[in-house]
């Protein structure tokens, strides 16, 4: 593990580059990048890089150590993913590795991490990655012994597994979710704005792809088979072809489908998706179900169909100790060095838990 600067990884946070924290300092741009290098001391400008950040005080003290993950963060639609987005989800893995994930395992113990490991190097073609995807996704489930049913829900399936689960709040176009290894513990950031409970399960599961498979691989090559692999994994694992498929539809009728959507709570359109990859339905068909969701405006907001939405027993469990300490999230918060907001950005149950005050 690296370590981060904590003046960079404030300015990640902040969205803000060395130019324009050094005018908010009354300082140069050089000053800044010689802070960031280490040649200056920080602490003298804290209260500055408070304002200037909105980060708290107590984040800026020279005794805290900020520990960057060295392997790859796999970003879902990598390519189009913004830079000042990218640098905040590298702020968040840092935060979270170093602070918040030994923050809860103060007041809860996380199960030891038991995922599978799989390498995978990308088939050629998209099709056959989609296919090495919904293999690997067999592996797990068989490994896990899950059975071929569907999953009541798949954030408390994964951290049972040991996966740390995280949140972010980007703009949902940019930023679906992301994963990482960080000294050999699991990580998976999902987007707080992600308003579809069907979605946010096909983000764990293709983060969780990522997890087993891509550990070792660069992720910015071959990008599209990495994905479609993804994709592949993601699909199969939640809806695993030999019970899903005798189900599914000659035709993607939408009734039928939507009745599918409830019982195995995966959205009508990776539901498509599946069965045009596994050759249940033609071409055709797979294009005309999909002009049709592009009408009825499915591909920009949720699938009619109300879905429980997923949730970590591991940030409820962890509010339940906080309460019963006669403590709240912003008393913990304060103690590691973050504020209470940045605590509820990481961990929704804390800022709704806040909100009761």
């Amino acid at each position: 593990m690296k370590k981060e600067h904590p003046v960079a990884l404030a300015r990640g946070y902040a969205g803000i580059t060395q130019s324009e924290l050094a005018a908010r300092l009354d300082r140069t741009q050089g000053f800044v990048a010689r802070v960031e290098r280490g040649e200056f001391d920080f602490v003298p400008f804290a209260s500055l890089l408070k304002s200037a950040t909105g980060l708290p005080l107590a984040f800026f003290r020279p005794d805290l150590e900020w520990r960057y993950p060295e392997g790859a963060i796999s970003y879902r639609k990598r390519k189009q993913c913004p830079a000042p987005v990218r640098i905040r989800a590298e702020f968040f893995a840092t935060i979270a590795h170093s602070i918040a994930a030994p923050l809860i395992g103060q007041f809860v113990k996380y199960p030891d991490a038991d995922l599978p490991s799989i390498p995978m190097l990308p088939p050629s073609d998209i099709q056959s990655a989609r296919m090495a995807g919904a293999e690997a996704a067999r592996m797990v489930r068989s490994e896990w012994g899950i059975g071929w049913g569907p999953i009541t829900d798949v954030i408390r399936l994964v951290e049972s597994k040991g996966v740390r689960i995280f949140y972010v709040r980007e703009p949902a176009e940019h930023l679906d979710g992301f994963a990482f290894w960080a000294d050999d513990t699991p990580y998976i950031f999902l987007n707080q704005r992600t308003d579809d409970p069907a979605r946010v399960r096909l983000d764990v599961c293709h983060e969780l792809c990522h997890l087993v498979a891509h550990r070792d691989l660069e992720m910015d090559s071959d990008i599209d088979l990495v994905e479609a692999m993804a994709h592949g994994f993601a699909a199969e694992f939640l809806a695993p072809w030999a019970t899903f498929g005798p189900e599914s539809p000659p035709i993607p009728d939408l009734t039928r489908l939507g009745k599918l959507r409830s019982r195995w709570r995966i959205s009508m359109q990776a539901m498509v998706m599946h069965m045009y990859a596994n050759g249940s339905i033609s071409h055709t068909a797979y294009t005309n179900a999909f002009k049709r969701f592009s009408m009825l405006g499915y591909r920009r907001r949720p699938e009619p169909g109300w879905i429980a939405p997923d949730a970590s027993a591991i940030h409820a469990k962890f509010i339940e100790v906080v309460e019963a300490k006669g403590l709240s999230p912003a008393n913990v918060a304060e103690a590691v060095g973050i504020s209470d907001k940045l605590l509820g950005e990481l961990i929704p149950a804390a800022a709704e838990f806040r909100n009761l005050f």
